[in-house]
């Protein structure tokens, strides 16, 4: 295996943008959860948001997400 010369953390998304793909699977979770939200609901409510603050929002609806 060959040892990388470089290595980039993208951390705040300039260099490649996930935040479209970190609110598609949200949708996916929070559905398979019980918790119906589409993409645009995600993009729309949760973006730049931390997933503490998500979680808390979700479980004051009475929806439980767990610990993980």
């Amino acid at each position: 295996m060959r040892i990388p010369k470089l290595v980039i953390f993208d951390c705040d998304g300039v260099l490649v943008d996930t935040e479209n793909l970190a609110n598609r699977r949200l949708a996916e979770w929070l559905s398979t959860a019980g918790y119906p939200a589409s993409f645009e609901y995600c993009r729309k409510n949760f973006s730049g948001r931390s997933m503490v603050s998500v979680q808390k929002e979700v479980e004051a609806t009475g929806v439980s997400l767990g610990a993980d």
